[in-house]
């Protein structure tokens, strides 16, 4: 027998009305069959066939003790762990190389990218990300910071920094800290800034 923890992404889909369920999957199938659903609420018979029928891959959640991290509490959390550890360490080595060191160990390089994301490529990347090409159908960018796109989102973009900054989103899907954007929002051509908000998010022009 072999047993292995793996990093799996999910979607927690709390059910309040039927209606608002299907309005929610006639929008987001494609992204969503991709992940994990941890489905609660009122999941009626008419859901769960459609759930199995799609073939997507769901738990009920209904007593079951499932542990739920939220990723930006997370990211803090982990942030301070190594804020406090670094700090510590440094008062021995004096304070002159205290903010380089600092610096060191928090900062990540930005990745710049010019040319398209083809379909079937997955970019998954711990820093921050700047696209000034496309992202094609059936392409993934999946980033732990913050992303710009400057150009049209055609597949699956998910950030879960402080920021998003996005142009269009076409056929695709754009996912910040586990929302997804509504592609409406980013229909203008205008450049948009998304950033975190007390209740989810927030969009704003650039």
């Amino acid at each position: 027998m072999k047993v292995k923890q793996k990093k799996i992404r999910v979607f927690d889909i709390v059910v309040d009305k039927e209606a608002k369920f299907f309005e929610f999957m006639d929008k987001n199938l494609l992204l969503i069959k991709d992940y994990l659903l941890l489905i609660e609420g009122e999941v009626t018979p008419k859901i769960k066939k459609f759930l199995e029928t799609n073939g997507l891959c769901f738990v009920l959640s209904s007593g079951c003790n499932i542990k739920k991290i939220d990723s930006a509490k997370s990211s803090k959390a982990t942030l301070t762990s190594k804020s406090s550890s670094t700090s510590a360490h440094l008062k021995q080595e004096g304070r002159a190389k205290e903010q380089v060191v600092y610096q060191e160990t928090l900062a990540k390089k930005t990745k710049v990218i010019n040319k398209p994301i083809r379909s079937g490529e997955i970019l998954e990347y711990d820093g921050d990300i700047v696209s000034f090409s496309r992202v094609n159908s059936g392409a993934k960018v999946i980033c732990e910071g913050n992303v710009t796109v400057l150009e049209t989102i055609d597949g699956v973009v998910e950030a879960n920094g402080d920021f998003i900054i996005l142009k269009s989103i076409g056929k695709g899907y754009v996912v910040f800290n586990g929302d997804i954007l509504d592609k409406d929002e980013f229909s203008g051509g205008k450049i948009k800034k998304v950033i975190k908000a007390i209740d989810g998010y927030k969009i704003e022009d650039l």
